[in-house]
């Protein structure tokens, strides 16, 4: 028996030596990698806001000679002390985010020749441009770059994808790109898509909560699926969702109103309020209403939506999304109240009269729920 055990232990300090193991050790071998850590869960403090303001008179003509005493801004009801007041001069940065998926593919030959617009129009000479495209994936066809020729072969390297609208994620994605950005640039986003989220990861309402806190601006450009299946061909059309035939509404009409899908989302539409919406978005992360999600990315943001029908009309669109941000004053301040949680509503009243002001609602403040 002495022999036996003397054996093994002779055999086992042959052995090659091996680095010590834990019970600990080996355990957590075995585990997954713990996933990072999203950086959105994390509550922001919100130390300084700013709140780009458009100004114009009663003919809808700009205006550029408001003084800083002529206006109020207040944060909850609560009047605040204006740190910053100037026309907007900060080059811009842009991101350039458009819809790829198949229900807009036929769309996709009015957006390519759209490149050289972003940067004669919206950057200038001091501002830089990113491109995304996205569907079922996220793809980056360009990284931010101040060369027009870049960001013009950019935009038309935009090519049909899959079959999903990752709206939610990509926007996600281009708030977080912004937010890497050197400090003293606007943050901006124009997002060309179809008025859809399907396949995303990220809530609905987070890009626009974390857009509001950083100041970004999304504008928002609908494309219309009905557009796409009219340049479509027949075998290539998709087969329709509704679970109605087609002409059958779920509700009756308006008396003396023919009834059509876009005369039904706008009738739908309608019925929102804008600001309750935005509030809920930001506060459940979830919005009820498909039909206006772009509309209360834009708004929620203070920046515009628009749904051009044609190329030429895009253009136009492209043109005036320009004139907004090269005609904007910057307003900036530190909340008195930033330790309340929950929405805090803005706003900006001035003296002058016979002036329409156009600024973001707010912005929300507290734990994710």
């Amino acid at each position: 028996m002495r022999r036996l055990i003397l054996s093994v232990l002779l055999l086992w300090l042959a052995l090659p030596l091996a680095p010590p193991r834990t019970f600990g050790a080996e355990l957590a071998s075995q585990q997954p990698p713990p996933t990072p850590p999203e950086d959105f869960r994390v509550r922001v403090r919100v130390e300084m806001v700013t709140a780009p303001l458009v100004v114009r008179d009663r003919s809808g003509e700009f205006v550029y000679d408001l003084r800083r005493e002529e206006v109020q801004l207040l944060d909850n009801g609560v009047p605040q002390q204006i740190q910053v007041f100037e026309l907007a001069s900060e080059p811009i940065s842009l991101v350039i985010l458009i819809d790829t998926s198949q229900r807009v593919a036929p769309l996709l030959e009015r957006v390519r020749p759209t490149g050289v617009l972003f940067s004669s129009y919206i950057l200038g000479q001091q501002g830089e441009a990113a491109v995304l495209s996205f569907d079922s994936e996220i793809k980056m066809l360009q990284e931010f770059t101040s060369d027009p020729d870049q960001v013009i072969r950019g935009v038309e390297a935009i090519k049909p994808g899959g079959n999903q609208t990752r709206l939610a994620d990509a926007l996600e994605r281009a708030v977080g790109l912004l937010s890497e950005r050197a400090e003293g640039r606007r943050g901006v986003i124009v997002a060309i898509t179809e008025a859809r989220n399907d396949g995303s990861v990220v809530e609905l309402g987070m890009p626009l909560r974390r857009a509001q806190v950083a100041g970004i601006s999304i504008y928002t450009v609908t494309l219309s699926a009905l557009d796409a299946d009219l340049l479509r061909r027949p075998e290539d059309r998709p087969v329709p969702q509704s679970p109605y035939p087609p002409g059958v509404f779920p509700t009756p009409g308006i008396p003396g109103q023919v009834q059509t899908p876009t005369t039904e989302a706008q009738r739908q539409y309608g019925r929102v309020d804008i600001l309750a919406a935005i509030m809920a978005l930001v506060t459940t992360l979830r919005d009820t209403k498909r039909e206006s999600i772009n509309e209360l990315y834009a708004q929620g943001t203070g920046a515009l939506h628009y749904a051009p029908r044609s190329r030429a009309s895009l253009e136009e669109v492209i043109n005036r999304i320009g004139q907004d941000l090269h005609n904007q004053y910057m307003i900036s301040y530190r909340p008195s109240n930033r330790g309340e949680e929950g929405f805090h509503r803005i706003e900006i009243r001035a003296s002058r009269q016979d002036v329409r002001l156009r600024h973001r609602p707010g912005y929300y403040v507290g734990p994710p729920l």
